[in-house]
């Protein structure tokens, strides 16, 4: 079973926005998503969120109360929020063959984005070309962005650690060899 976390409601060839099924519900930074298109099945590492009013010009009040008063004494405010996700596109899938690079087609309004499954994030993540898209990722810091889906998948992988040795070795090319660069990024793979 897939879970269904949103929609895409703006598309282009390297990124794309989907609306969250819930405000409160929102992928994890770095995670990493696919959406079904027609034959194709195109992923995706979430890069960014924004929370904000349903008509996209009114701005929340501050109530200055916990989260569980104000579901208690003010319910509707909820229901007046939307959360957007923007994607970075890292490949497809096509006739279950894996594509490391952008799809022949824009993905489609409307579609279902879900999570990936682990599977998929394993032969995704073997291919790190991926890095590539993260680091020059138009949604903000690609150095932040590489970090976390680094992070995310290498629990995918057996030995972790050594996969992410792999990664900064790909990613050292990738910088020129410039190690301040890995340093930072590096710095912020943090996982138990």
């Amino acid at each position: 079973m897939h879970t269904l976390i949103g929609e895409i409601i703006e598309s282009r060839t390297a990124e794309f926005v989907a609306e969250a099924v819930r405000y409160d519900q929102v992928p994890a930074y770095g995670s990493f998503v696919r959406v079904m298109d027609g034959e194709l099945r195109v992923y995706g590492i979430v890069s960014g969120a924004y929370t904000g009013s349903l008509d996209g010009m009114s701005k929340a009040k501050a109530f200055f109360k916990s989260i569980d008063e104000l579901k208690m004494e003010q319910p509707q405010i909820f229901e007046l929020l939307r959360t957007e996700f923007s994607c970075v596109v890292v490949g497809y899938a096509q006739d279950g063959r894996y594509h490391p690079y952008y799809p022949p087609i824009h993905l489609s309004l409307h579609l279902p984005v879900e999570k990936a499954d682990d599977d998929e994030v394993l032969t995704i993540s073997q291919h790190l070309g991926f890095l590539e898209k993260t680091l020059n990722s138009p949604a903000g810091n690609g150095e932040e962005l590489t970090a976390a889906a680094i992070r995310m998948a290498a629990r995918f992988h057996p030995d972790p650690r050594e996969y992410i040795v792999r990664a900064g070795r790909e990613l050292l090319k990738m910088l020129n060899y410039d190690t301040q660069r890995l340093k930072s990024i590096l710095e912020r793979v943090d996982i138990a």
